[in-house]
């Protein structure tokens, strides 16, 4: 029986990420009684801030991550994980260029201060919450004057406010994964491997649809091979020569097929979970001469925002506890045996560069510590 205070959580956080979506206000609270009004910069409207003042009662305030303003050349001590910055004072052209714009020397002159902000406060909350609904963690805030309750539920009321609280932001991710459910399942053949079954998963509490593809004979108990892979609908689908995920799709399929079978999970989790349309303003911050690393923390993100609990939950829904699992990447490995499962081999995988890929895998190897040859 479903937990009802998880349906809850998801379904909170769910439709604030949805008001945020549509540049909507969304109360957010901390479990002391802290709160706020808090926004999206990047989609904030020209009046959206003196309308925030006005129903707050105070000044509003920037919020943006350490990765954001590292890459705007100010570097913050390590308690912090973000920065405020007063945007009472600045029109609506200069929030844009300080939240989304291409870094650029003198992006920050004429902010006259700067205040650290720790992990576990609003600002935190803000820019999580801002991820889980794939924008930039960047966020318009105006903190409410008062701890008061009432004062809070009659601004909730009187302005039909989405109210979400930091407990549901921490539950959230946990809550979607432990409700993935099989939905259905059927026979695909595929060029590289025909005996090949797709399972598909379901949240019950909505979301994000994953897949498992099946191939051959797998015996769950036998320590299968496993691919956990992560969306890629340019290196997927239209074949994209800047990154190497195409190829380690096929390549993991193949390697399956000619192993008797294996268990491929794919993940609906676009450029490293900031969603394609982050993914392609990170592009284009490559194009002009950042690493995929800094273009990702220019957007305010981290090096990667993934997390594997949906793919523990796929492979624990299939039966396996032990596997074979072919990856580079350390941090996969680390995250499903923090899940229970034991890896019992690192299965390689590997293609051939090119010249638009070359830098990119050079900087997975180099910076993220990826096993790449």
């Amino acid at each position: 029986m479903r937990d009802p205070n998880t349906s809850r959580t998801y379904l909170k956080t769910d439709r604030a990420c949805q008001e945020l979506r549509r540049s909507g206000l969304v109360l957010l609270r901390l479990s002391n009684g802290a709160a706020c009004l808090m926004q999206a910069a990047e989609l904030a409207s020209n009046g959206a801030r003196d309308e925030m003042q006005r129903l707050a009662g105070s000044g509003a305030v920037l919020i943006l991550t350490e990765t954001r303003m590292e890459s705007l050349g100010r570097q913050l001590e390590s308690e912090f994980c973000g920065a405020s910055l007063p945007a009472h004072n600045l029109d609506h052209d200069r929030i844009g260029q300080l939240a989304v714009d291409q870094p650029a020397a003198g992006l920050l002159d004429g902010v006259t201060s700067l205040v650290g902000e720790r992990r576990g406060s609003l600002a935190d909350y803000a820019t999580r919450l801002l991820r889980i609904a794939k924008l930039l963690p960047a966020a318009l805030v105006t903190r409410l004057p008062t701890r008061d309750a009432a004062f809070q539920e009659r601004l909730h009321e009187d302005n039909n406010l989405i109210v979400i609280n930091d407990r549901d932001i921490d539950g959230y991710m946990d809550a979607a994964a432990q409700s993935l459910t099989i939905a259905a399942r059927a026979r695909v053949p595929l060029r590289v491997a025909p005996e090949a079954e797709v399972v598909m998963f379901r949240a019950e509490l909505g979301g994000d649809e994953h897949f498992a593809v099946i191939v051959g004979q797998v015996d769950p108990a036998s320590a299968p091979l496993v691919r956990l892979h992560s969306q890629c609908i340019t290196g997927d689908v239209l074949g994209s020569l800047k990154c190497d995920c195409g190829d380690q799709l096929q390549g993991a399929l193949a390697l399956m097929a000619q192993a008797g079978g294996g268990i491929l999970v794919y993940l609906a989790q676009e450029g490293r979970d900031i969603g394609l349309l982050n993914k392609m303003r990170a592009y284009a911050l490559q194009d002009n001469g950042l690493d995929t690393i800094d273009a990702n923390h220019a957007l305010g993100f981290e090096m990667d925002e993934r997390h594997f609990m949906p793919a523990c939950r796929i492979l624990e829904e299939l039966g396996v506890s032990q596997l074979k699992l072919i990856t580079n990447n350390p941090d996969k490995i680390a995250q499903v045996e923090a899940g229970g499962f034991t890896v019992v081999e690192r299965v390689p995988m590997t293609p051939p560069s090119n010249e638009h890929n070359h830098r990119y895998i050079e900087t997975k190897r180099d910076r993220a510590g990826h096993m790449t040859d």
